[in-house]
């Protein structure tokens, strides 16, 4: 795949946001901005559409190497021509078209509830590949229902392995109440993740996060003893002998 940004635009939204709309979505992130603390991640805004970096973030320099005013001169190319050219075909040729696509079909009152997540290895200016973990939020859709300005969270994710690239959807609801909506790998390094169920994966998240079977059930509204059979499926699948060895291998290959 050549013209790596043709084939974003293909699969971004189509309608532009009104210059207020975008305007007061980065007022209230710059305010957000100042008062987090120091850290290895940063949040931004892009519109899909015009290919257009609207914020980023305090930690973003120091996490690509990349100025930001280097990624509002060129955009989401700068991005583009950084993914590592292993991981670049698979983003642009199926993950983006299976994440946006996701967020079109939903619900209209589900849009902005959904998360996003992926991994992939992003080269700094400096030359050396990292493994970055994003997170994407949806602000506002066109007229279409398609993704147009989304808020982005990049964490930098503390493995020098080479992770599998995978993308993962959480659905929003009352209370705060996540549900796994999808989950999908997109290279075969783990054969096993592909047997992997959506509700495995919510099981598989709370279990890191140090819940107990009575915990997950209550708030997945799921029996206790449900809970411990989709455990132990995870041990099998995964040839784990411990949660504490579940928690380990979920974080080490970008799981969570």
């Amino acid at each position: 795949m050549r013209n790596y940004l043709q084939a974003y635009l293909d699969v971004a939204g189509s309608g532009l946001i009104n210059e207020a709309v975008v305007q007061k979505h980065i007022d209230q992130q710059t305010t957000i901005d100042k008062i987090l603390p120091d850290s290895a991640s940063f949040f931004y805004i892009v519109e899909s559409p015009s290919r257009k970096y609207h914020f980023m973030g305090k930690q973003q320099e120091s996490v690509s190497g990349y100025s930001n005013l280097e990624f509002f001169d060129q955009g989401v190319e700068l991005f583009l021509h950084s993914l590592h050219p292993e991981e670049i075909d698979i983003i642009l040729g199926e993950l983006f078209p299976d994440a946006m696509s996701l967020v079109h079909k939903a619900a209209d009152k589900d849009k902005r509830n959904i998360l996003l997540q992926y991994n992939y290895r992003f080269r700094r200016k400096t030359g050396e590949y990292i493994n970055l973990l994003e997170q994407i939020y949806v602000l506002e859709v066109d007229k279409e229902g398609k993704a147009s300005l989304l808020l982005g969270n990049i964490i930098v994710l503390n493995n020098d392995n080479v992770l599998p690239v995978q993308l993962s959807a959480k659905l929003f609801r009352k209370n705060s109440i996540s549900e796994t909506i999808f989950s999908k790998p997109y290279t075969t390094t783990q054969n096993s993740f592909k047997t992997i169920t959506n509700r495995e994966m919510d099981i598989l998240r709370n279990l890191a996060a140090g819940k107990t079977s009575r915990e997950i059930g209550q708030e997945l509204y799921i029996s206790r003893h449900t809970v411990d059979t989709h455990r132990r499926n995870l041990l099998r699948k995964l040839k784990c002998k411990s949660v504490v060895d579940l928690a380990r291998y979920a974080f080490k290959n970008g799981l969570l």
